[in-house]
């Protein structure tokens, strides 16, 4: 999500929410009085020879478990926001992540750790010339962002060891500020970001934009999304023979539309034309995002959903509703939307690319 439409498009989704867009899609009790005057001995040894069998097995598959779980990969991830969003409002799609992913152990989530009161300092680049011009410094920009990936490491190797793997998500905006880190921007020689060059085997962005075109009617990120997609060390080839996987999700359930009364279409139509200056059949997205700018070159994996696999449904942007104007509680939950609205972590659409964070 872009600084120049922050507001528009949180008011407009915030409408659409209202208007109300989406569709509407025993055993009995046993205790010492039962068994009073009888004779337990015979029941107790048959007991303990039906179970002893049982006992054994389930020692057995317990410990075949154990050392299956052994010899797992060891993974921490690393989840980056998108603008405005706080940590708690992934709460839920990283504890799904760890309950459901079976091809590595994952030891620790974390989340950068960014109230939405650090966004302010953005501000502080507006009447600059660099931003007049979009040409923006992304390390002088975005050196918060880039403090928040590093604490939130600090306490994933903490927890997990120095050895363990990380495994790093980026949702939106949150996707380009984590390949910026990856390819050296921030201009970071901490020991943790040494450490994080060696460890940090997977990118995996969900509804990111990664290409700035040319025929965008206004350049959003004030060319912080230029110099990330230009910079070489920033690139697929170059982040994948460092070791990097990387794999970017993207939605194509929804079109933009001027002319509807589909108020959601609307939204999409005032995202996607200033993003990619253009409208049709052939301009679909998540709402927020357009396919076309949500992945990155090859050697880069692309992962294009076009709805849920379980309800048919199409997949937005987000789960929630950022709420920028909450500078009292900068870490208080943004608006959770409806559960009929899914976005990338919800049930049917997690598991089309939950299998590569590893």
């Amino acid at each position: 999500m872009c600084i120049l439409r922050l507001y528009c498009i949180h008011l407009s989704a915030l409408l659409a929410v209202v208007t109300g867009f989406t569709s509407n899609l025993h055993r009995p009790r046993l205790t010492l009085n039962t068994f009073r005057g009888k004779n337990l001995q015979p029941l107790a040894l048959s007991a303990k020879l039906e179970a002893s069998p049982t006992i054994g097995i389930n020692g057995a598959l317990e410990s075949e478990q154990n050392r299956n779980q052994s010899t797992k990969k060891k993974v921490a991830v690393l989840l980056c926001p998108a603008q405005f969003c706080v940590p708690v409002d992934y709460a839920e799609l990283l504890d799904t992540i760890q309950s459901e992913l079976t091809n590595v152990d994952v030891v620790a989530t974390k989340v950068a750790p960014l109230p939405r009161t650090e966004w302010i300092k953005v501000a502080k680049q507006l009447p600059t010339k660099n931003f007049i011009d979009a040409n923006l410094s992304v390390k002088v920009t975005l050196d918060w962002y880039f403090d928040a990936i590093e604490s939130a490491l600090t306490e994933l190797f903490a927890e997990g060891g120095d050895d363990t793997e990380i495994c790093i998500i980026g949702h939106s905006i949150g996707g380009w500020v984590a390949r910026a880190y990856l390819g050296g921007l921030s201009g970071s020689s901490t020991s943790v970001y040494r450490l994080g060059r060696e460890q940090i085997k997977s990118l995996v962005t969900i509804g990111t934009p990664h290409i700035s075109p040319e025929s965008a009617l206004v350049d959003q990120t004030r060319g912080l999304l230029r110099e990330i997609a230009t910079s070489d060390e920033c690139s697929s080839q170059a982040l994948s023979e460092r070791g990097v996987t990387i794999t970017c999700v993207g939605s194509s359930s929804l079109a933009g539309k001027l002319i509807t009364t589909d108020v959601e279409e609307l939204i999409a139509a005032t995202s996607y034309l200033p993003l990619v200056g253009k409208l049709g059949d052939d301009v679909k997205g998540d709402g927020i995002v357009p396919t076309e700018l949500a992945f990155m070159e090859s050697p880069a994996r692309r992962v294009e959903i076009e709805k849920c696999s379980l309800s048919g449904c199409a997949v937005r942007h987000a789960h929630v509703l950022p709420t920028p104007w909450n500078l009292v509680d900068g870490n208080a939950a943004s608006i959770k939307l409806p559960e009929d609205i899914l976005w990338y972590g919800s049930p049917g659409v997690l598991s089309q690319w939950l299998k590569y964070i590893k």
